[in-house]
């Protein structure tokens, strides 16, 4: 017994190290290294318990784009900061933070003065991003990652697409996105063209309308899509599936020299219980305003101080915010009057409901508790309070934080009729 129990061990143990050894093989062979960049970074965590932030930046480069998908996103030579995105990772909490940062920004650039964030990456590259980003939110940042359209869309199909519900058939006729309501299993090309999105249309009463159409809306989707893709490599999966997904995407990122000593297989095990519910994004609050006759996106200050400060602490972005919770409520089950009892209930107990109409049909069998990624938590109560109802991710107009699609389930309030 006890000879068959070392066996079992000695096996385990064996297992374990060939796993690490190809994931940091996956992690090692294949990336480039700018070690310029390491002399902006700040000292790596000590432990593998603790927070790391990365820079995360969204390279537009077309650079290995099947030619069939070239049209989809126009020709451009070079390469400029598409995304910006601050990322932490907290170990002992299993969580993920993301706070998205305006590619128009305005900030002040060492040694260029004011201009839109992403300049920072024409100017200097991956060092001067990382000095901007540092100096303009006193973060500290301990990796940089790069990465271009092309691992963008292999992650998505590694994990073999991401899932989103539409409320309505969507569309971008420049970024070559297309898709019918419901839930649907996007693969990369489709994910590259929801993220790229900035003519963003929806379906609606018979007809085409923008919707969320500028760089807010896409900043919006970019995280949606990350945070479908880190969904899908939820608990176990993170550690089966991590070796193949970062060797897929090894060969598409640029990463700084430390970027490798990293224990991901550490990290990945600490997350092997990573829901939903684990994913906290936001953006960074700002008004679009043009200033000599340029157009940048600046900062609201006291909810960019207090978002910022809570990124900076690992507390709850969606908190930090502020504000009542605003609800969108559709009728999807046909029922007169049904969406109105419910918006009434829910204004009776604090909740603010903005908008109420019809959804597109009426045969929607389970309602849904929409929310963008950085609201989950929120749904989640929203649909405790209501006692039906399941709550997921998705497309949420811009002057709502949730939106909830009346199914089949969902019947009058007591005491409404």
């Amino acid at each position: 017994m006890a000879l068959s129990a070392l066996v079992v061990l000695n096996l385990a143990v064996f297992t374990g190290y060939l796993y690490l050894r190809g994931l940091h093989r996956a992690v090692t062979e294949g990336v480039t290294v700018a070690p310029e960049v390491d002399s902006a970074l700040s000292p790596s965590p000590t432990s593998n318990r603790e927070p790391i932030v990365f820079l995360v930046i969204g390279s537009d480069s077309r650079e290995g784009l099947p030619d069939d998908w070239k049209g989809d996103f126009g020709s451009f030579s070079g390469q400029r900061a598409d995304v910006v995105m601050l990322v932490q990772v907290l170990p002992e909490q299993g969580r993920l933070q993301m706070l998205s940062i305006p590619r128009d920004l305005r900030v002040d650039i060492p040694g260029h003065g004011k201009n839109k964030v992403n300049a920072a990456f024409a100017f200097g590259g991956a060092e001067l991003m990382v000095e901007t980003v540092r100096a303009t939110f006193d973060i500290p940042i301990h990796h940089y990652v790069e990465l271009d359209f092309s691992g963008f869309a292999s992650i998505v199909d590694e994990v073999g697409g991401v899932d989103m519900t539409f409320v309505h058939p969507a569309r971008d006729l420049k970024s070559g996105f297309s898709v019918a309501a419901g839930a649907q299993t996007l693969n990369g090309r489709q994910a590259l063209g929801y993220a790229r999105s900035r003519s963003y249309q929806e379906l609606r009463g018979g007809g085409w309308v923008f919707v969320d159409a500028n760089d807010f809306g896409r900043t919006a989707r970019q995280q949606q899509i990350v945070a479908a893709i880190a969904r899908s490599l939820a608990g176990p999966n993170l550690v089966i599936d991590a070796p193949g997904v970062v060797s897929s995407l090894a060969r598409h990122m640029v990463v700084d020299s430390a970027f490798r000593e990293i224990d991901f297989g550490g990290v990945a095990w600490a997350f092997r219980s990573f829901g939903a519910a684990s994913i906290d994004a936001a953006t960074l609050t700002a008004d679009g305003r043009t200033i000599d006759g340029v157009y940048y996106a600046v900062a609201k200050e006291d909810d960019a101080v207090r978002m910022v400060a809570a990124f900076r602490n690992g507390a709850s972005l969606s908190l930090a915010s502020g504000g009542p919770m605003r609800i969108e409520i559709l009728n999807g089950n046909g029922t007169s009057g049904l969406a109105g009892a419910w918006a009434q209930w829910l204004r009776e107990r604090g909740f603010d409901v903005v908008n109420v109409a019809d959804a597109d049909g009426t045969d929607y069998q389970v309602t849904q508790v929409i929310s963008s990624p950085s609201d989950t938590v929120l749904a989640q109560e929203l649909a405790t309070v209501l006692e039906f109802g399941e709550a997921i991710t998705g497309m949420v107009p811009a002057d709502a934080d949730i939106l909830v699609l009346l199914g089949k389930d969902a019947t009058f309030p007591e005491g409404s009729r």
